[in-house]
């Protein structure tokens, strides 16, 4: 029984090592690259230099956004850009450090911005300032973001902005 317990244990042993230590799947960016992105990031995002976006991101990339559709493409992505400009002039981001996986890196970020300008054709200048918080999702290859994904918590924006939450009426069932 002892040499049972031995040899089951010597197994486990065996097994435990050799799956932990495998090796990790190489990074399709350099710790420069993941740098070089952030730095570009910060630039765009504080004072809103569209040139910077072709820099940033590949010809054919995604941003995906809690603000609009997707947009397609580097030019797609300007307009994104000119649309937070028109809306918040002094629209600034703090980008926290990036955490580096295989493919992507994740960067939780806070931005405040003042509202002068439209929202769009039925919201109108608020004036209000705004703070909220985010996180950046970029898969990145040969140095530039070729998807991303940027989520943040929409409804305490509008809450800052005066907007109210209401509920669509219900209608009447028909019996």
């Amino acid at each position: 029984m002892k040499k049972l317990l031995a040899l089951l244990s010597f197994f486990l042993f065996t097994v435990f090592i050799c799956t932990g230590c495998q090796q990790q799947e190489e990074r399709t960016y350099t710790d420069a690259e993941a740098r070089k992105n952030k730095d570009n990031a910060t630039k765009l995002w504080n004072g809103g230099d569209i040139a910077i976006v072709d820099t940033l991101y590949s010809a054919d990339c995604i941003y995906h956004s809690a603000d609009f559709l997707d947009a397609k493409g580097p030019e797609e992505i300007k307009g994104f850009v000119k649309w937070v400009y028109t809306a918040y002039p002094d629209f600034a981001i703090t980008l926290d450090e990036p955490m580096k996986f295989k493919d992507r890196t994740v960067i939780t970020f806070k931005a405040t911005g003042t509202n002068d300008g439209p929202l769009g054709e039925n919201m109108p200048p608020t004036g209000k300032e705004i703070s909220f918080t985010g996180v950046s999702i970029s898969k990145i290859e040969n140095g530039k973001i070729t998807e991303e994904w940027v989520y943040y918590n929409q409804l305490p924006i509008y809450n800052q902005l005066g907007y109210k939450l209401v509920p669509a009426e219900e209608k009447e069932v028909k019996k």
